[in-house]
């Protein structure tokens, strides 16, 4: 798979495993809340899991340490990423059957039945087309299923910055262009594909380029202000369900 994507993540597993790490850092604030709130999220689901974007597996992990999942399947477009993810799991878990698929999650066609609860996390940025996602992940649902969606949001004042200040470079460092979301365009785009919002969790501060300026300082400003970013923050986690 001679993509762009593909070939940007299959550089960055060991830098996303480090993500998972407790470090004075604001990513690691972030990566380390994406992973409670998936968890909380899906604390009601159980039996078939699927992470449609594993990365190196943490969260993932989390999931199935719960015991309430006996099969899961993980697809990632970078064999890199897969891989760590497979290192991972199979020394952590005994409980759940597991399957590894490097696959585009467009061209993912799951064998058997249908998922009880559907993760896509760090993905639509990379990814685009959204309804299309929404609609594919949907007809991959048992009744009664769940998706966990995660976005970072244009709405937040941060993230504006960022892109206004990223969009002219992010090309020639990726070799393709992130796609960005408001929270209208995620509404719409559920409403659209027969999904509905079941709750939403938000996090992440997200001051422009703060670890790169102070880690440290900026993962204090996390740390501290926590509860203001559960109700404003950058990135939004949302469960879906069928309409």
């Amino acid at each position: 798979m001679n993509d762009p994507v593909t070939a940007y993540f299959d550089k960055l597993p060991e830098t996303h495993k480090r993500q998972f790490e407790h470090r004075a850092s604001g990513a690691n604030f972030a990566f380390q809340q994406r992973l409670t709130l998936a968890c909380e999220l899906g604390s009601a689901s159980s039996g078939r899991l699927l992470d449609c974007a594993t990365g190196t597996g943490e969260i993932t992990c989390a999931l199935l340490g719960s015991g309430k999942f006996n099969q899961a399947t993980l697809v990632d477009m970078s064999q890199a990423m897969l891989q760590a993810a497979k290192q991972l799991l199979t020394s952590q878990i005994k409980n759940a059957e597991l399957e590894f698929v490097q696959s585009d999650v467009f061209n993912f066609s799951p064998s058997g039945s249908r998922f009880d609860l559907i993760l896509c996390l760090g993905l639509i940025a990379h990814t685009g087309r959204l309804e299309s996602l929404l609609q594919s992940l949907k007809s991959m649902l048992t009744p009664g299923g769940r998706i966990i969606l995660q976005s970072t949001l244009t709405d937040h004042f941060g993230t504006r910055i960022v892109r206004a200040l990223t969009s002219r470079s992010e090309l020639a460092h990726r070799g393709y262009r992130i796609s960005w979301f408001s929270q209208r365009n995620i509404f719409d785009a559920c409403a659209r594909a027969g999904l509905r919002i079941l709750e939403t969790r938000r996090l992440s501060l997200g001051v422009p380029f703060g670890d790169r300026l102070w880690p440290w300082a900026n993962f204090q400003l996390e740390l501290r202000l926590k509860n203001w970013a559960s109700r404003h923050g950058a990135d939004a986690i949302y469960l879906l369900g069928a309409g």
